[in-house]
């Protein structure tokens, strides 16, 4: 009851808002468009799959350009390492000619301050898997080169003996290091002027020994002091650097000092030599 109260109370209200929406549908829709058609409902999902096909082919057509676009950045990162790899060996050869130049540069600067001739010359052979043998240059007597000649390298800017030339061909030559047990040079320390002889004993792991230095001398030698050829034979002439002290031994059963000596020359890395001969 209370219902149809309520619905008596308001009729006209609804029976107007009823009107009002018949009135807004008319204007909206005609009568054509009201008729759904069979061809139109397979025409919407007709669309409907078009629109999801050109979404995954697009979807595709993206990640085939990304793997297109990554495979090439891999190519040209690639190839950038090569190029890398070319620009360093070309630092590494040019590194390698700056240290040959300033090696050379040091040989000469040296030849030109010595007061005797040098005849230069290169090692062409050394006897294999022995330190202390003999080595082989390419002069020979038509250089110049005789017998007992001293020969001498420059090494990191500081002038060593190398050693003395043992056998004379026509155009190459023997040259025993100082190295060898069968090799003695009168030396003298060059900061207190003690004098004695450096020989080498074959076993030593390349030092040099210096003996006949007296033990009252001990106190006044030092690691690092300079030993140099004393001038007191016809070999070597004076003021070659033979090395540097590396330890002093005063056995009980010796009378002199025996002097370990760093060389000044690396002999196992020459590669350049200068056969030292007097001026005439």
């Amino acid at each position: 009851m209370r219902v149809r109260e309520q619905l008596s109370r308001h009729k006209e209200s609804i029976t107007f808002a009823a009107l009002v929406a018949v009135s807004l549908f008319s204007l909206v829709f005609s009568t054509d468009s009201l008729r759904v058609r069979p061809e139109q409902i397979g025409q919407s999902f007709l669309g409907v799959f078009q629109q999801a096909g050109s979404a995954i082919g697009s979807f595709f057509g993206r990640t085939i350009t990304s793997v297109r676009e990554l495979a090439e950045l891999q190519r040209q990162h690639a190839d950038l390492i090569e190029q890398l790899r070319a620009y360093e060996a070309v630092t590494d050869e040019v590194e390698a000619l700056r240290a040959e130049n300033a090696r050379l540069r040091g040989v000469l600067a040296f030849s030109e301050k010595q007061s005797f001739e040098n005849i230069p010359a290169r090692v062409i052979g050394k006897e294999p898997g022995s330190f202390f043998a003999g080595f082989s240059i390419n002069r020979g007597r038509t250089a110049g080169i005789e017998r007992n000649m001293a020969v001498v390298a420059s090494w990191d800017g500081t002038q060593g003996l190398v050693g003395r030339v043992a056998e004379v061909g026509l155009t190459t030559s023997v040259v025993m290091p100082v190295f060898d047990a069968n090799s003695f040079v009168a030396a003298r320390l060059l900061r207190t002027r003690h004098e004695g002889i450096v020989s080498g004993d074959g076993v030593s792991q390349g030092l040099l020994t210096m003996r006949y230095v007296p033990k009252s001398a001990q106190s006044e030698l030092g690691v690092g002091d300079v030993v140099v050829t004393s001038g007191m034979s016809s070999i070597f002439p004076e003021g070659i650097r033979i090395g540097t002290i590396e330890a002093v031994h005063a056995r009980t059963y010796e009378t002199s000092l025996s002097i370990e000596l760093r060389p000044a020359v690396d002999y196992s890395r020459v590669e350049h030599v200068f056969v030292v001969k007097e001026r005439m």
